[in-house]
């Protein structure tokens, strides 16, 4: 299992293939509603990617970049529950940046540690911060509370920019796909 190959997918495949997988995995509270994610995808914001290895699917991303963004966002990274603590998810992510190298940085919003509503979730926070660590993704200073939600952001990237630049690419990919007026009400950066 050591090649792992990104294939990029339309809506239509993420439903019959990835979507049940996306359920399963992600709490009710961590999804997005497939209207929103169709909606997304129609407007050209999001990339649905199975992750596949020896011609098996493994996994599966859901990558969002915004015309005129600088910035991905990794929206959600899940490597299917059987193949786990196989190093796929290290290699997937590995493959995603040499897919997004024209960008200047890969983000990641991981739910804050430590505040999840069972010792299970706090686990499993927790071993979501270590994989990002682990793969070179850096802690940015401020803290994103999102729908009600406290999110650590995370970034890989070669550059030095400052926060308040990729704050500003943060907001510009949420208002892109959620609307200013939303975000407006339901986003807050904390430093």
């Amino acid at each position: 299992m050591e090649n792992i190959r990104l294939k990029y997918i339309n809506i239509d495949e993420f439903e019959k293939d990835v979507y049940s997988h996306y359920v399963e995995i992600f709490p009710d509270n961590e999804r997005k509603p497939l209207k929103l994610i169709k909606t997304s995808y129609e407007k050209g914001y999001t990339k649905l990617i199975k992750i596949i290895t020896n011609d098996q699917f493994v996994g599966f991303m859901m990558i969002i970049r915004v015309k005129n963004g600088e910035y991905t966002l990794l929206d959600y990274f899940a490597i299917l529950p059987e193949y786990r603590n196989s190093k796929l998810g290290t290699k997937a992510i590995e493959a995603l940046l040499e897919e997004e190298k024209e960008c200047r940085g890969i983000l990641a919003e991981i739910e804050k540690t430590g505040l999840g509503a069972n010792e299970e979730e706090n686990k499993y926070r927790e071993k979501r911060k270590r994989f990002y660590e682990r793969t070179n993704f850096k802690k940015l200073d401020f803290e994103i509370l999102l729908y009600g939600v406290l999110y650590t952001p995370y970034i890989f990237s070669k550059l030095k920019d400052d926060d308040d630049k990729i704050i500003e690419e943060i907001l510009k990919i949420y208002e892109e796909v959620s609307g200013k007026e939303k975000i407006k009400k339901n986003c807050k950066i904390i430093k």
